[in-house]
């Protein structure tokens, strides 16, 4: 009874200190199969694009012998059967990764572009498509280069990255103009794992500033890298986020919230532990918990604004050996990569090989964000891919429902000096709005106390923010609503 007690003036002292209140819905959901186990399917990956229309569709790689490999497709959400994306005799066609423009380039013909290695040459190289309302379009080569490339990755701002032979390579696809830039060495000899910040389609948080990050080895040591771009001086040297005996499996992490975290295994000549690094803080964290195996490690950050670090929110997922076999374990959403191993969940739930774990943002239903943790498993002599959902209740976004009763509208947008935010109340209300540079710092305030029922206006003066995008948050007595504003200074 006692214990009961504590437990609930626990609770209730976190609801009273803490806004906004996640709920935490700590059960993943029974295993289900995406795809079929007659033929090898891997690398999912989960989009919020315009493919049919506005949805969540699953890619991944399909093949039925060592001949070829195609991509495959389908509304998450729905029950339809898989269609054939790319597919070409005798060819293989991997790593898929898209570029969306709707919400950049909403006004563009191109709904996104795929980009993917094919070995259709006698050598693996980097290709791509554009898909339009006349659906896919013909194949083109990145570059012009005729070396071996790999470790594609690409996102939403543009920005690709890839290792070509022991390069790291970085081009840029300008967005609004739909022009490549020329190819730039960020760094050679002896890299591995290239990644770049993953903001995606269905959620605006984290743009971030460019950087990307790689491994290196050098004197029988292991070094994570960065490099971050400057407008004026393009890409600076790279800088050391950590060293150690072995690194490897680094990824930047997936999220609703901000993006500037990297995560990877390392071995501290005993065993694997798991290293999370928040970029904002200059900070890494390493697991209390270790392993005899690389743990290829995912994580998906959170967001809660009136945390100090928004890094101690989000879900991390790991490949984790208990009892002598291997399954996917993941943290509920408010532990973050500071979870202790008996916090994690048996998401698999298999006696079978499992591999290749990965984090997907899902739909949002009312306060609850769906995530979906997708990984490989061995059936019938084959991979298939199986996953499971969770959710989280944000109680700090407002409803679609409140949205169209608040129709908040900012104007100018893009602005240069004076933001004008309209908004409508249904009752007399404190008002407040908040604005967050795309990396989550806090760099306006405008506070107008209680403000009458109806149409109402405040003004933002942006005049000294330089010119980027910025988060705005309306927030009132009733609800909190966001909005993305150019600035253009």
């Amino acid at each position: 009874m006692k214990k009961t007690l504590l437990f609930t003036l626990m609770i209730l002292l976190m609801v009273w200190c803490a806004e906004p209140v996640f709920t935490q819905h700590s059960e993943w959901s029974t295993p289900v199969s995406l795809t079929d186990s007659v033929s090898n399917n891997v690398n999912a990956q989960i989009h919020f694009i315009k493919l049919d229309h506005h949805a969540f569709y699953a890619f991944w790689e399909k093949s039925f012998d060592d001949q070829a490999t195609s991509i495959y497709y389908k509304n998450f959400y729905s029950n339809d059967d898989p269609e054939v994306f790319i597919q070409e005799d005798n060819v293989h066609i991997t790593n898929l990764q898209l570029i969306s423009l709707y919400s950049q380039n909403p006004n563009s013909d191109t709904s996104f572009y795929a980009f993917y290695e094919s070995d259709k040459s006698g050598i693996n190289r980097i290709y791509y498509r554009t898909y339009s309302v006349d659906g896919l379009q013909d194949e083109k080569e990145l570059t012009s280069s005729t070396n071996e490339q790999s470790d594609l990755q690409c996102n939403n701002n543009g920005r690709i990255v890839w290792m070509e032979q022991d390069k790291v390579m970085h081009m840029l696809l300008d967005i609004e103009n739909l022009i490549f830039d020329t190819p730039v060495v960020i760094d050679s000899g002896n890299c591995s794992f290239p990644c770049i910040q993953r903001p995606g389609e269905e959620w605006w948080w984290g743009g971030g500033f460019p950087a990307v990050s790689w491994i290196k080895e050098e004197n029988n040591n292991s070094y994570v890298k960065i490099s971050n771009y400057d407008n004026e001086l393009g890409w600076l040297d790279p800088l050391t986020l950590f060293m150690g005996t072995e690194c490897t499996n680094l990824t930047y992490c997936n999220g609703i919230g901000p993006l500037s975290i990297l995560t990877w295994d390392y071995y501290n000549d005993t065993a694997w532990r798991v290293v999370t690094y928040d970029l904002e803080s200059s900070q890494a964290y390493q697991s209390g918990y270790s392993s005899n195996n690389t743990m290829f490690p995912q994580f998906l950050s959170g967001f809660l604004m009136v945390k100090s670090l928004y890094f101690d929110v989000g879900i991390s997922s790991i490949i984790y050996e208990e009892d002598g076999n291997e399954n996917i374990f993941s943290a509920p959403f408010n532990f973050g990569p500071l979870a202790d191993i008996t916090s994690y969940e048996n998401v698999s739930q298999t006696d079978n090989q499992v591999r290749n774990t990965a984090l997907h943002i899902g739909e949002v239903v009312g306060c609850n964000h769906y995530f979906i943790n997708t990984w490989e498993e061995e059936v019938n002599g084959n991979w298939q891919v199986k996953y499971s959902i969770s959710s989280a209740c944000l109680s700090d976004v407002a409803s679609y429902d409140d949205e169209k009763e608040i129709d908040l509208s900012i104007t100018p947008n893009p602005v240069k000096d004076i933001a004008t935010v309209s908004f409508n109340l249904e009752e007399k209300s404190g008002v407040s709005v908040f604005v967050y540079n795309m990396n989550g710092k806090l760099v306006d305030i405008v506070e107008k106390g209680e403000m009458p029922k109806g149409k109402n206006q405040l003004n933002v003066n942006c005049s000294d923010l330089k010119s980027g995008v910025y988060i705005f948050k309306l927030k009132s007595n009733l609800s909190n609503i966001t909005r993305k504003v150019l600035v253009k200074n």
